[in-house]
């Protein structure tokens, strides 16, 4: 022992204290010595603490030995406290180790001391290891307990069912996932039983059961097994091997894949009519430059000839059917996603008059189409070709589920929702609304069907007749039209649907040109126009040259910024094309606006990229208009952007 010993002495007798101190001392223990002489003093130095050992004196006056004794256990357990005194019978001192006393040194026989605190403190150190490994384990213990019990838990609430089986193929252990999957309810179903009774019902389970072929091969092995009750369930097997490489026990893994292999099917499908809708999208977007061309040169010719002119009606007709193309083209914009939506002050009665001949056409002659419209015009900011979409998808769903005929009615009416309204039926917000009703006398559907209609690729109908985007593009377009839709249906009473769209309290929409108008006013103003197509940037430059306008062309993006630096003191507006290459049309815009943040812009486009949002066309003050854009629309937007303060 090289560490200071600091011992507590309890003795009355200074001569006593002085000489078990000279003892110790003299004998070469080297300890710090504390002489207490009174209950007192031992109980302030027992609050001291930091003692390695207490001697005690047998007979202190006053005091019992072994109510000291009990004192001293209590506040320091794990210290030794030997008893030194002069004479001890063989009663008591049995009586006092039972006590706790360590041990006992006489008096008279000093000697024994050194070797009695050196053992003492040994003990008293094995004491406290061994107690701290107790205390370890029990941690230890308790928390292999818990962890087991988390194991257990974490195993039993794991969506995938694991099972233990032996190479008999007994299942020794089975979580609570696998005996659902498997089994059903009954805890006890699979755990003791074997793998073969369990699926038993199928008969290749001895050539194709991944578990036989795992134990066979000892390597890890995927099957698939279908339920009774129609669910896909996939094993994944692995081989525990034992020493000699034999395997012991195979873990398998049961996964329910029903619904994976639902969701594939449907990114199959989703992936599939991507594709479809980017090459709708891309073909929407050649034919809009085409049509671009014929409808600007044929209204441009239109306006050089004079009214009596013989042959304005053939260039009429040829410009009507040059609209049906540009409403062929929106359709597949629209199928796309990528129709850019313009939205203006519309009377929707007119929109409903306008494509009601076309919705009799869809539904059939089987099926009766009425229409109840206000007697009111109901203004509406809409994009009125949109809205003529959600009916024709309306009237088609409505003539599938009226094959042997029906009615079909469309209706308008003007109402307010106030905040009970809205708070009931969870639609918009509060203020004035049009209403518009379709409603069919079909087959109806029930709950299920109903909270599923809108969801993309869901159909009722058979394989191959429907793509599930009717409805879903119905909804996604009246979104966008910051309106609302539900639907009432029962199993064979029919379908309504009810859209709210927020109506326009004042006309703003623009007046038609009379039949006196003349050519819009041009300008003496510079404008730079960029389009990759020649043919529709000619047609841009012709027409404004034609009303006094000075032109520069530009091919491209990057074609635009450079002429743009090159004449930027005289270049008064962009008309730019949103979609070229090396650098589009909005990238050129913005990079201009680094130069001049003020520079007045048109893009025009039919065909907005899913990189490119019209929110952030509109929120850059850039004007955006539609291909194919008339001239005369295009002057007019032109000469209104030029005079604007």
């Amino acid at each position: 022992m090289n560490a200071i010993l600091n011992l507590l002495i309890f003795e009355d007798v200074e001569a006593d204290f002085l000489l078990i101190n000279r003892h110790l001392r003299q004998n070469g223990l080297n300890a710090r010595c504390r002489w207490v002489r009174n209950a007192d003093e031992l109980v302030r130095a027992l609050d001291e603490g930091g003692w390695d050992a207490v001697l005690s004196d047998y007979k202190m006056p006053g005091l019992d030995f072994l109510e000291n004794l009990a004192f001293i256990r209590v506040r320091l357990p794990e210290v030794p406290v030997i008893l030194v005194s002069g004479s001890v019978g063989e009663e008591t001192a049995v009586e006092l180790l039972k006590q706790g006393l360590w041990d006992f040194v006489l008096k008279d026989n000093l000697a024994r001391l050194i070797p009695v605190i050196k053992r003492s403190l040994g003990e008293a150190a094995e004491r406290r290891a061994r107690r701290a490994a107790e205390a370890a384990l029990k941690i230890q213990e308790e928390k292999y307990r818990k962890l087991a019990q988390e194991y257990q838990a974490l195993l039993d609430n794991v969506p995938d069912g694991i099972v233990l089986l032996s190479p008999d193929l007994s299942i020794r252990w089975a979580n609570k996932s696998a005996t659902n999957m498997v089994a059903g309810d009954d805890g006890s179903a699979l755990q003791g039983s074997s793998w073969n009774t369990v699926f038993r019902s199928r008969e290749s389970c001895r050539d194709s059961c991944p578990v036989v072929r795992s134990i066979a091969s000892g390597r890890c092995e995927i099957g698939d097994f279908s339920t009774p009750n129609g669910r896909e369930l996939e094993f994944r097997t692995v081989p525990i091997l034992g020493e000699s490489g034999a395997v012991e026990s195979v873990i398998d893994i049961i996964r329910d894949v029903t619904e994976n292999r639902k969701l594939e099917a449907q990114l199959r499908q989703a992936q599939k009519m991507e594709s479809i809708g980017t090459l709708a999208g891309g073909i929407a977007h050649d034919f809009n430059n085409i049509l671009t061309v014929i409808t600007g040169y044929g209204e441009f010719m239109l306006m050089e000839m004079a009214r009596d002119d013989p042959r304005r009606l053939n260039l009429e007709i040829m410009l009507e059917a040059a609209q049906r193309a540009v409403h062929l083209t929106g359709d597949l914009l629209l199928f796309s996603r990528k129709q850019a939506c313009d939205k203006k002050p519309a009377d929707l009665n007119k929109i409903i008059g306008k494509v009601e001949k076309f919705l009799k056409r869809v539904i059939g002659e089987d099926i009766e189409c009425q229409t109840r419209l206000s007697e009111r015009p109901l203004l509406v900011l809409a994009d009125a070709h949109q809205l003529e979409q959600v009916l024709m998808n309306f009237a088609t769903n409505a003539r599938d589920v009226m094959p042997k005929g029906g009615v079909f009615s469309v209706s308008t009416e003007r109402i307010v929702m106030d905040d009970d309204f809205v708070a009931i039926h969870g639609l918009g917000h509060p203020g004035p609304h049009a209403l518009i009703t379709i409603s069919d006398t079909g087959r109806g559907m029930d709950e299920t069907t109903r909270q599923k209609i809108f969801e993309p690729f869901f159909t009722t109908k058979e394989m191959g007749k429907g793509t599930g985007l009717g409805l879903a593009v119905v909804y996604g377009i009246i979104k966008q039209h910051d309106g609302s839709i539900n639907v009432y249906s029962e199993p064979g009473k029919g379908t309504t649907f009810r859209i709210y769209l927020p109506v326009v309290e004042s006309d703003t929409r623009e007046k038609e040109n009379g039949s006196e108008e003349k050519y819009p006013v041009g300008g003496k103003e510079t404008i730079l126009v960029a389009e990759d197509d020649e043919s529709v940037r000619k047609l841009s430059a012709t027409i404004l040259k034609q009303f006094g306008y000075t032109v520069i062309e530009a091919v491209d993006g990057q074609d635009a910024v450079r002429k743009y630096k090159e004449n930027m003191d005289r270049v008064h507006l962009l008309l730019f094309d949103l979609i070229m290459p090396k650098m589009g049309g909005k990238e050129a815009y913005d990079e201009i606006r680094k130069i001049r943040p003020d520079v007045k812009a048109i893009c025009v486009s039919g065909y907005v990229p899913d990189d490119v949002r019209r929110e952030e066309l509109l929120q850059s003050n850039l004007t955006v208009l539609s291909k194919p854009v008339s001239p005369l629309e295009l002057l007019r937007k032109i000469r209104s952007l030029l005079d604007a303060s």
